[in-house]
This record gives C-alpha cells, structure tokens and sequence, in this order.
C-alpha cells in the first residue's frame, strides 16, 4: 500500500505501516541501543516477565537493574511489567511498579521515579518526546494514564487515585486531510502537580495545567485551567468549590 492510497491515519499509525518492524520494535524497546541490546533486554524481559511469586520478584530486582540510566537500592518490579528504552528511564530506592503496568520511554524522552513512589496495578506511563517526572513518595493508583509529548511534573507525596488520565488535550485540525487524526496533537506546556495533592478517582487533567500545592480535585473532574495551593476543585468543568484547611485550623 503505497503512501496515496492510505487511509487517515496517526503519525504513529504511518510509521507502523511504513517501517520494518524489526528496527521499529528495536528503537521502541531499546530506544538508541543496538542488536545486542535487544537481545539482552528480551532475554531478562521474557523470563522476568513471567516468573512468579518470590522467586520472579528477586530475579527482577537484581537484573532488571541492568536495563535501567539508574536504578536506586530494592526496586519492587511486579510480573508482566513492560518496560520500553529503559535506559531513559531512571528509578529511585525501594519503589514500586505494581503487576501489569507499562513504562514507556521513548527515544529522546526520559522518566524519573523518586524513591519510594508507588505506581498502580496496570497503570501506563508514557513519554513520547517529553519528559515525566515523579518525585519522592508519589502513589499512582490502578490503571490510570499518565502520558505526554511535552512534560509532567508530579510533586512529593502526590496521590493520584485509580483510572485518572493526565496529559495530552486534543488532536489539532489538519487542513490538508480535513480530519483531527490525522493532525498534531496540541502542546500546552505541560502538567505541574504540586507536593501533596489529591487527585481523584477518574479524573483528568489537561495538558497546559498547574495544580498548586496541597489541592484536592473531585473524582471524575475535568481539569482544563489552573488551581491554586490548597484549593477544592470538582466538576466538568472543574470549578473551585472550596479550600484545604491549614495546619492550625485543623488543630484548632
């Protein structure tokens, strides 16, 4: 099928049809590494993906190191974790991928994982050209979505509870093909999640979105603008709706 005849397609839809898919599957799972890389990566991921019990959870915690930028003391690797380029991505101490999840690096991205950060059953994290960052003590709930082409940032002690998505808005319109699928999608600047919040079950947070410190957004909100230090959010749109009580007027 030559480029003409195809239909609308996603940029990443026209580079699984047009490349080899040997080179493309080795620049996904080892970004810039070579055959002996892949060759390395898939015989630690194929049986480390499958063992099970304690005896998996220690083969993954001494060789899984060795595909890693950096990898900190005691990291919990759960069965059938997909890890993709891991040498961009960089893992802090005594932190948790829980069973099933998938971190995705992409060539020219890189991940960082502060220590004692816990990511979710079945969760995905992806950087397709931007950079994700978790600091210390962050706890991604199950199956949510974190993924983007710029950047996120998600502060200390982060809560982010099951089935959240945060990261890109929408596909741009191309005018050439008349379609949004086949256009970019729109970068914003980022996502900034302050020290210390709470996001709720389900919701989304938008590219191009700062959430201040200690702020708390409502299960199943759409967050599409800004929220200050310790602000109440919740809705579709989510709208302010009250604030987090400080220190003292808790103890009061």
């Amino acid at each position: 099928m030559n480029e003409n005849s195809m239909p609308l397609l996603t940029q990443q839809q026209k580079r699984v049809s047009s490349e080899k898919g040997f080179s493309l599957y080795r620049e996904i799972a080892v970004g810039d590494g070579g055959w002996g890389s892949l060759l390395w990566y898939e015989a630690i991921t194929g049986i480390g993906s499958i063992l099970p019990g304690v005896l998996g959870l220690g083969f993954r915690s001494l060789l899984y190191r060795s595909l890693f930028g950096a990898c900190g003391a005691r990291p919990y690797i759960g069965r059938g974790v997909v890890i993709r380029n891991a040498s961009g991505i960089q893992l802090g101490q005594k932190m948790l991928i829980d069973d099933y999840s998938i971190i995705d690096c992409r060539r020219g991205s890189t991940i960082t994982i502060g220590d004692h950060t816990c990511i979710g059953r079945g969760s995905i994290i992806a950087a397709k050209g931007g950079n994700i960052t978790f600091d210390s003590g962050v706890n991604i709930g199950t199956s949510c979505r974190i993924a983007t082409q710029s950047s996120i940032v998600i502060g200390a002690g982060a809560l982010v509870a099951a089935y959240a998505y945060i990261g890109p808005s929408n596909h741009e319109w191309d005018e050439d093909t008349e379609s949004f699928i086949a256009g970019k999608m729109e970068k914003r600047g980022g996502v900034i999640i302050g020290e210390r919040s709470w996001i709720g079950t389900r919701a989304t947070i938008l590219d191009g979105v700062t959430i201040g410190k200690g702020s708390v957004v409502g299960a199943h909100s759409l967050v599409r603008e800004d929220v200050p230090p310790r602000t109440i959010v919740a809705g579709c749109p989510a709208k302010i709706i009250g604030t987090v009580s400080s220190e003292e007027e808790t103890e009061e």
